[in-house]
């Protein structure tokens, strides 16, 4: 059996369709104060008769950077493959579930959105597959990155035990890539940008 993530808005029809075509064990529907009034009431009504276990997650719609990491932390916590229904919610909520889903690894089976019309699901595509660019260097640097504001390379050098050249290399690589950014100011500082938060 799988999970299904979903963002809820006003209308609880495309995650309900999304009941019917994948059976699941559990529904996780991260929504705002207008889903949580509109659709989450009928959609709880539907899962209490399909004996689905339900959990409600609150969000500001548009903090996209904590739905994202929402919805990150959502999928580490399961332990069954995901769907993830990006049908309803704002905007803003289903672009930061699409993206969280690009990044999760083969946790997530499917990202998908249902169509109003005809009530299909459509596959969205993967287009970032983070462990083709970076090394398990470059996820270090990222992951020190995310736990601090910000690093210096020495810093980073000094909690990755890689040589320093390789540091900078890694460090200009991760700025070109638009993971990091750094200060012009010295001594040089760097920092993750929303991509690099992404994948730390």
């Amino acid at each position: 059996m799988k999970t299904i993530i979903a963002t809820a808005g006003e209308e609880p029809a495309g995650i309900i369709e999304s009941l019917k075509i994948y059976p699941c064990r559990k529904l996780i529907l991260i929504t705002d104060e207008r889903g949580k009034k509109a659709a989450v009431p009928k959609i709880l009504k539907a899962t209490e008769i399909l004996e689905i276990k339900t959990e409600t997650v609150t969000v500001n719609p548009y903090d996209i950077p904590s739905i994202i990491n929402t919805i990150k932390n959502k999928i580490t916590e399961q332990d069954t493959p995901i769907i993830l229904n990006v049908t309803g919610g704002r905007k803003t909520m289903a672009l930061a579930a699409t993206l969280a889903g690009m990044v999760a690894g083969e946790k997530v089976e499917d990202i998908i959105y249902i169509t109003e019309e005809e009530h299909k699901p459509i596959s969205l595509p993967r287009l970032l597959n983070p462990d083709s660019l970076l090394t398990s260097e470059k996820r270090k640097i990222l992951r020190i990155l995310s736990e601090k504001t910000e690093a210096t390379a020495e810093d980073l050098q000094a909690e990755t035990n890689v040589k320093m050249q390789a540091v900078w290399k890694h460090l200009r690589e991760l700025e070109q890539l638009g993971y990091i950014t750094s200060s012009k100011g010295k001594p040089r500082t760097f920092k993750l940008t929303l991509s690099g938060q992404l994948l730390a």
